[in-house]
């Protein structure tokens, strides 16, 4: 090869260009951080629970419904009456989680769950399909047992 050889390359494309990056930043955002799998993360609605020394599970009241919201930081879930869409209760704040090990830290409340405020509140937690399933003892030592559908 002559050294006075030019070697000219040619420039992809702005379009393709583009739709690379966009493309590149898209898969990145859809990745959690650094919480687990991120299987968790998303709208759920709480169709059963156990509550206290219940041996069996019950299905959460038509009349009533509990949403609850999980990000990559934090979550939030809040309970209203389904006929005059009216909010009953609600919680929320950051958490962490470890595996299956889930502690939320409840940072606002509303009416009934007061004596939470502040409190770490430790669980575990289990991803099946569309199903999460959350159990462990509240900082009060009430147990729970809840079953959450994942809404689309």
């Amino acid at each position: 090869m002559n050294l006075n050889t030019k070697i000219t390359m040619k420039k992809p494309p702005t379009m393709i260009v583009g739709f690379a990056l966009v493309l590149i930043i898209s898969l990145v955002a859809q990745q959690p951080s650094g919480k687990g799998s991120g299987t968790h993360l998303g709208t759920w609605q709480l169709i059963s629970s156990k509550y206290g020394d219940a041996k069996d599970f019950s299905d959460f009241p038509k009349e009533q419904r509990r949403v609850k919201l999980i990000t990559a930081t934090h979550f939030t879930w809040v309970q209203y009456d389904a006929a005059n869409k009216k909010v009953e209760s609600m919680a929320g704040g950051p958490y962490t989680l470890d595996g299956e090990s889930y502690t939320e830290t409840i940072e606002f409340v509303g009416e009934g769950m007061e004596t939470y405020r502040g409190k770490k509140q430790p669980f575990t937690i289990k991803v099946d399909g569309d199903k999460l399933n959350q159990s462990g003892q509240l900082s009060d030592g009430l147990k729970i047992e809840e079953v959450w559908q994942r809404l689309k």
